[in-house]
């Protein structure tokens, strides 16, 4: 009888045992989940804050022109000056590469910037077309660096869709080549509405002034600047092509001028590629001086703060 009763009562210490452990158990596991849920709560709420600012922050430099009309600019020689849109349509695109070419393309084949093969020159456009159409896709899309300039991706305009890029390729491409049903190209009517930036006569081609007394060095090193702006530099900064910061766009221009006036100067003369877009080396210009390409970089921070 007395064994029976002791081996009772190891089993009630047994059970009672485990029944501690097992409630012990259970607190520990409801105090882990209730933590778990208290941190992953933080998490959201920290990571909420953000959400808002996530279009901005991944929104390119540079935007297509989707309006279907040509972009013209005011003279930005003074410090107030700003970069306008023209009111007048240009004529209807007669299809997707067209209307691609019209928005972003032209901006460098129209006038050949960095060293991009201008529009209907058959010489310039022979050697590329060799290469195929696919590889000619496939450098608009991708970006190239070439012998005679540098090709960002999808011209700078990330929003573009592969099928579009492919279809200006393809336009240019037959323009080339003599395409007898091509409409008329843009070139013509592009260079009228940039006539204002591009082609400022007077300023561009007038000497030097030699009089002492007629302008102090630091005006005419700013005139520098601004005659290499108006002759190279305002076919991207302008509509802020490729990437680039627009000119007088204080907010663009802020995280590189806090880089260094060294580092502009760098990456203008020696081209750079960013995260928003590529800068060429020269503006696509290697017949320009280093001391050239910096007068337009002061040029266009001091009128960009």
């Amino acid at each position: 009888m007395d064994n029976h009763q002791h081996n009772a009562e190891h089993d009630a210490v047994f059970v009672r045992n485990f029944a501690l452990v097992l409630v012990g158990l259970t607190v520990i596991g409801i105090v882990i989940a209730i933590l778990a849920r208290s941190v992953y709560g933080n998490f959201l709420t920290s990571t909420h804050v953000y959400e808002g600012d996530v279009d901005s922050r991944i929104t390119p430099v540079g935007s297509a022109n989707t309006s279907g009309n040509a972009v013209a600019v005011a003279n930005p020689g003074g410090a107030q000056a700003t970069p306008t849109v023209a009111a007048t349509p240009t004529a209807p695109a007669s299809g997707p590469g067209e209307a691609t070419y019209n928005k972003v393309c032209f901006a460098c084949h129209a006038q050949g910037i960095a060293g991009a093969p201008k529009f209907k020159d058959a010489a310039l456009w022979s050697p590329r077309i060799a290469k195929g159409i696919e590889t000619l896709h496939k450098h608009a899309i991708e970006g190239f660096q070439g012998d005679a300039g540098i090709m960002p991706p999808k011209g700078g305009a990330a929003d573009m869709s592969d099928d579009d890029v492919k279809a200006a390729v393809d336009f240019m491409v037959k323009a080339a080549q003599g395409g007898g049903d091509t409409p008329p190209a843009i070139a013509p009517a592009a260079a009228p509405a940039m006539a204002p930036a591009s082609a400022p006569t007077a300023t561009a081609t007038a000497p030097p002034t030699t009089d002492a007394n007629a302008a102090t060095p630091a005006v005419a090193a700013d005139d520098k600047g601004k005659q290499v702006f108006d002759s190279v530099c305002f076919a991207c900064h302008t509509p802020g092509a490729a990437g680039a910061p627009k000119f007088g766009d204080a907010a663009a221009w802020a995280p590189r001028i806090a880089k260094g006036m060294d580092t502009l100067y760098e990456h203008a003369v020696n081209g750079f590629m960013g995260e928003a877009g590529m800068m060429p080396p020269k503006g696509g210009r290697p017949d320009f001086a280093d001391a050239d390409i910096k007068s337009a970089v002061d040029y266009m921070t001091s009128h960009s703060k």
